[in-house]
Formats: structure tokens, C-alpha cells, sequence
């Protein structure tokens, strides 16, 4: 629009300068003369349809997108300095280093304390692998389950030979239950036969009428061989009452010679079993110790590593690298200095890209979103030097002045913008399409409203319009004219109704002649 106004004056100037013509000019043509005064001089646009904005500009000032500052996790004294202010760096870029002889030397330590760590925990695997493994645990253990399954099976034949004398005597104790049954009627029957002797004999004794046959008063032959039967009857039985006792006693001393040996061939399976329990109890108990020595070897082991993990931290330490690809900003540091956490030997900022936070007002929060994209000028590169940035960040609350800080985002490849350079942030807050758009003193305005002049057959003639957006000199015609009309765009401040117009230029071009 600075061009507009110079075109402005441009058309005064002209205006000027042909009536100081015409003033001049004498008394030779008074009819020229005449028509040359009352043309006014104009520039003069046939429009075209374009889009208008409306913008919103916020002043802020350019930072690093990145700024970190580098310090020594080790008190340590400089051994040496590789970059200086200005320096650009890459990630990983060694900056400075420090002094680590100690350092190495106790890692030498630790290395070798890890070697022996190691032996230790491959000797207790051996130990651990020969205590499960070993043969001659291997072939005790063999022996005493061999142990247990003699026992075992002499156990088995005991109670075989145990349930067979059972069986035996359950046999002849029915057989001498029967016997007895027997023996108790024979001894009913010869009680009974005695009492009738006794009767008969009047009280005497047996031996008086039965052993003693020489005495005739009182012997008595049928009595005499009615016992002598009845104990032939009885002899039987007694020789086999013998024998069942006999065979009874046998018996019992056979079940007690078994229950014996079974007892014994229990005590023996228990105390091979018991053995057994205790010997594998002893191989469980050698075996936990391997383990043991193993586990104890392997937190030895790993114990070193953890100090060799660490000093090898404290090793990387002592070599201060760039976390960012930047450029130095700040360098405070020099070789043989000592250095610590508490200083800030070295600043590396990001400049590619840079940042510009602005705080914009609640009335265009709600139009500006992540992603959008927006006009930036670096007023120290002038105005020519226009960029486009891209809101990153949008702040969901306002801050203590009412605002809303937005960060926007910049590419700088050149390095031309440099963090502290004040911006203007152009942000759109309406856009209409497809109507006319002119300088704003293109179009004037009186009690009777807004109107441009429009040149017909060298004539300037009022034309009523409306208008839309405005953004800076720039407004937005949207009824009353179209693409026919010869718009005055330089000169209309010198016009009026049926004035007439001399066209010095149209669309910029120069008229002939």
C-alpha cells in the first residue's frame, strides 16, 4: 500500500504540473487552453476479483527451540577444550574432557576383581554339578535303595510265611476245638458212669471193686470191664488231646518265631529306609551348600560389575559430549581449570529451527490451532525478509495479563534469524473470496456513504458501493461496481460528479502520447 500512496502523489503531482502547463501556455489556443485546465489528472484500474484478509499482528521475540546447558558430573580438572562461542556442533560432538588416571586405574582394579569373581563362580558350578552328578554319591545312594528293597522284600516273604502259620493254626485250632467238644461228652459220660458206680459200690472205692479182683466181696467183672472199655475209649482221645497240644505248642512257637522275624525284618526295612532319608538328606544338604557357594559367588560376581558399571558412568563422564546439534552460545571453561556440577562450562542452543512466543488475546484464541500456519517479519531483516511459521503450542488457560502465550515454530537454514530478533506474527482472523479489493482511500465515504469514481467517455462519475473486510490499507468492495468499470485509484480526492478527467494511467501502464 506504500506503493498506493506514492502513486497518490504521483497523481497530484501530475495534476500540478499540468495546470502550471496550462497556465503557461499563453493566449494562442484560449479553447485548449481551457480544456486542458479542466481535466483533472487520474490513474485509473479495471478490477479483478482476489481474497482479503483480515490479520491480527502480535509482536515477539525469536528464542532457540533448544537451549541446554552442559556441566561435569565429575569434579575433575580440564585436560581439553575443543570449540568456542559461534562453534556449531553436532550431537555427540565432544566438547571438553577431564582429567580420569583415577578413574582408569581403579577400573583396572575392578577388572581384575572380576576375573577372580568369575573363577569363583565357575569352581562353585563345578562343586554344584559334582554333588549331583558325582558317581560315587551316586553309587551309595544305588546301594541303599538296594538295601531298602531287600529289606523290603524280606518283609514281604516274612508276612507270606506269617499269613501261611496262620492259616495253620486257624486249621488245628478248629480241629482241637472239635476234639475238646468231644473230649467234654466222653468226660460227661464217664462222670455220669462213675456217679452210677459210686451208687452201685455204695461209697467204696474204685480201686476196691476194680483193681482188686482177688477180693471177691467187692469185685464186680461186668463193672470191671464196663470200665476197662470205657478207658480203652478214652485212650484214643488222650493220646490225641496229646498231640493237638503238641502241635498247638509248635504252632505257637512257629507264630511267635514269625512275629519275631517279622519284627526284626521291619526294624531292618526301617532302619534302611532310615538311612536311606539320612543319606539323601546329606546329598540335599551338600547340594543346597553348592548352591550356596554358587549363588554367593555369583552375587560377588555381580556385585563387581555393578562397580565396574558405574565407574565406566564416571569413565563416559569425563567426556563432556553435545546432547543437540546447535551452536555454542556460551563457553566457560579453559584446559587445567577444575570443574564441577556447580558450573555451566558450556550452552548450546538450537537456532534451526527458532521459536517466537506471543501472548494473543481471547478474542482470536479460539481461531488459532496447532498446526496453523502464520506470517512472521523479523523487523531486523526488514520487511522484505518474510517467513512462515507453524503454531506448535497453544495454551489452554490465559496467563496473568489475560493473554494466551502460542508458540510458533520457524525454519531457519541460513542461520539469518537469530535468537532476540524481535517478530511480528501475523495471524488471520477473517478471509472472504471472490470480490474486489482496493486501497482504502480508493474508496470514500460522506453523509450519504461509501463511493468510488468511475471514468465513462472521460467523464468521472459517483458510484455508491459496499464494502467488506479491511486489513491494513487494503478493503474489500462487494456491490456496486464490477470488472467493467474503470475505477479511479489515483487522483479522487481533486474529483466530483461529471467532472472531467484527463487518464494519465490504467492497471499501472502509462497512457500514450
Amino acid at each position: 500500500m506504500k506503493k498506493n500512496a506514492g502513486i497518490k502523489m504521483l497523481g497530484v503531482g501530475l495534476a500540478l504540473a499540468l495546470f502550471s502547463g496550462c497556465m503557461m501556455a499563453g493566449a494562442h489556443d484560449a479553447a485548449a487552453e481551457e480544456e486542458v485546465v479542466l481535466a483533472t489528472a487520474v490513474e485509473t484500474a479495471f478490477l479483478e476479483r482476489t481474497t482479503i484478509s483480515s490479520e491480527l499482528t502480535y509482536i515477539g521475540q525469536v528464542q532457540p527451540n533448544k537451549t541446554v546447558n552442559i556441566a561435569s558430573m565429575l569434579v575433575a580438572e580440564v585436560t581439553s577444550v575443543n570449540f568456542n562461542i559461534g562453534d556449531e556442533v553436532e550431537e555427540g560432538d565432544v566438547l571438553f574432557t577431564v582429567d580420569a588416571q583415577d578413574l582408569q586405574n581403579q577400573m583396572r582394579q575392578l577388572q581384575a576383581s572380576m576375573s577372580a569373581a568369575s573363577v569363583g563362580v565357575e569352581s562353585a558350578q563345578f562343586a554344584l554339578e559334582m554333588s549331583i552328578d558325582g558317581a560315587q554319591q551316586r553309587m551309595a545312594e544305588l546301594q541303599q535303595e538296594m538295601a531298602v528293597h531287600n529289606a523290603t522284600y524280606g518283609m514281604a516273604g516274612i508276612y507270606q510265611t506269617d499269613v501261611q502259620w496262620e492259616s495253620a493254626r486257624r486249621q488245628n485250632q478248629i480241629f482241637m476245638d472239635n476234639n475238646i467238644a468231644r473230649l467234654r461228652d466222653l468226660e460227661n459220660d464217664r462222670r455220669h458212669f462213675e456217679r452210677e458206680l459210686r451208687d452201685l459200690t455204695r461209697g467204696r472205692h474204685r480201686d476196691e471193686w476194680v483193681e482188686n479182683p482177688r477180693n471177691p466181696d467187692v469185685f464186680d467183672p461186668l463193672l470191671a470191664a464196663q470200665y476197662d472199655a470205657l478207658r480203652l475209649q478214652m485212650r484214643p482221645m488222650d493220646v490225641e488231646i496229646q498231640q493237638i497240644a503238641v502241635q498247638q505248642a509248635q504252632l505257637r512257637a512257629a507264630e511267635q518265631s514269625a512275629r519275631v522275624s517279622q519284627e526284626g525284618a521291619a526294624g531292618s526295612l526301617a532302619f534302611a529306609e532310615e538311612f536311606l532319608e539320612t543319606y539323601r538328606e546329606g546329598v540335599e544338604q551338600t547340594q543346597r551348600q553348592a548352591e550356596f557357594g554358587v549363588e554367593s559367588a555369583q552375587a560377588q560376581l555381580q556385585a563387581t560389575q555393578a562397580q565396574i558399571s558405574t565407574l565406566q558412568g564416571n569413565l563416559n563422564r569425563a567426556i563432556i559430549t553435545s546432547p543437540i546439534s546447535g551452536v555454542v552460545s556460551t563457553r566457560n571453561v579453559e584446559v587445567g581449570q577444575l570443574v564441577s556440577q556447580a558450573a555451566m562450562p558450556f550452552t548450546i542452543v538450537q537456532i534451526d529451527p527458532v521459536v517466537v512466543q506471543v501472548s494473543v488475546s481471547e478474542a482470536l484464541i479460539n481461531l488459532v490451532y496447532v498446526g496453523q500456519e502464520v506470517g512472521v517479519t523479523v523487523q531486523a531483516l526488514g520487511d522484505e525478509q518474510y517467513f512462515t511459521g507453524t503454531v506448535t503450542i497453544v495454551s489452554p488457560i490465559a496467563n496473568q495479563a489475560s493473554t494466551f502465550p502460542v508458540r510458533i515454530e520457524l525454519e531457519n537454514p541460513d542461520g539469518l534469524i537469530r535468537p532476540g530478533m524481535f517478530s511480528q506474527v501475523t495471524f488471520v482472523q477473517a478471509q472472504s473470496q471472490g470480490n474486489f479489493v482496493v486501497a482504502r482511500n480508493v474508496v470514500q465515504s460522506d453523509d450519504y456513504g461509501q463511493f468510488v469514481y468511475v471514468v465513462e467517455d472521460k467523464f468521472a462519475h459517483r458510484r455508491a458501493v459496499t464494502t467488506g473486510l479491511e486489513s491494513g490499507n487494503l478493503i474489500e468492495i462487494t456491490g456496486g461496481v464490477s470488472e467493467r468499470d474503470q475505477i479511479v485509484v489515483v487522483g479522487q480526492e481533486f474529483l466530483h460528479d461529471g467532472i472531467l478527467v484527463n487518464i494519465v494511467a490504467t492497471n499501472d501502464q502509462r497512457a500514450a502520447g
